[in-house]
């Protein structure tokens, strides 16, 4: 339900679908009995949850994507599956199959196998040579914007490479009809309000605001123009008093 509460449905499903595939193997298929398998259940119930809150926690910086807390997932879901394993070493029976052999393989089979797709389905994220994740722009990183401010269009990846890195693109204007360096003015400090550690720089802000989680994420740099925009930077139909902010996972 966690997950759910964020907006994220299809991530919420398979944290709900592999959770109680975690639990259940381990609380069902032990052989150390009845009372060890629900304790050690619900101490999986304790860590999976803590494990989401530590990811999510905002700290004042971007919140971690799914997949920080799912990876410490399918980590604690690999150690109860080594769990059982010992566990039928160290309880191994004389008598090759009896019901609890039964059980101990109804339960081990479908988390190996979830273990081994999820872990497959990991060739989906961007790492960078030097070990950390990359994860997109989202607009939650700049909007809502106050009432002085509107925006005009957003683009998640306007431009960017082969390796998952983009930049976004948002273009904002006034809705007073002010001045572009009004709203440049409005927007660095809507920003600032928002975590981003803007600076001025020579006839620009910038920023970088590192990304919160358990793994190691490239933190996302945002930058704007305080004067006017450069003439190639400049799509068609674009107002001219709007103001452009570009944010990087670079």
């Amino acid at each position: 339900m966690l997950p759910y509460w964020q907006g994220a449905r299809w991530p919420a499903v398979v944290a709900a679908v592999f959770g109680v595939i975690v639990v259940s193997a381990w609380a069902w298929g032990t052989r150390s009995g009845r009372g060890v398998g629900v304790v050690v259940g619900v101490g999986l119930i304790v860590v999976l949850a803590a494990v989401f809150v530590v990811s999510q926690w905002p700290r004042g910086l971007t919140v971690a994507p799914w997949l920080d807390w799912f990876v410490v997932w399918l980590l604690v879901g690999a150690v109860c599956l080594a769990a059982l394993v010992v566990d039928r070493l160290w309880h191994a029976s004389m008598v090759e199959w009896n019901w609890l052999t039964v059980r101990w393989f109804a339960s081990v089979v479908p988390l190996a196998g979830v273990v081994l797709l999820c872990v497959g389905g990991l060739g989906i994220a961007q790492i960078d040579g030097d070990g950390r994740f990359r994860t997109s722009v989202g607009d939650d990183e700049i909007l809502p914007l106050p009432t002085s401010l509107r925006l005009v269009s957003a683009d998640t990846c306007a431009s960017g490479g082969s390796s998952g890195n983009c930049t976004a693109e948002f273009v904002v204007t006034a809705t007073d009809g002010a001045s572009r360096q009004t709203t440049v003015t409005r927007l660095v400090a809507h920003l600032r309000e928002r975590g981003w550690p803007l600076q001025p720089e020579q006839g620009s802000y910038s920023g970088s605001r590192d990304i919160s989680g358990i793994l190691h994420w490239r933190p996302h740099r945002i930058w704007l123009y305080a004067e006017a925009e450069p003439a190639s930077a400049l799509p068609p139909a674009t107002p001219h008093d709007a103001v452009h902010v570009y944010i990087d996972n670079l």
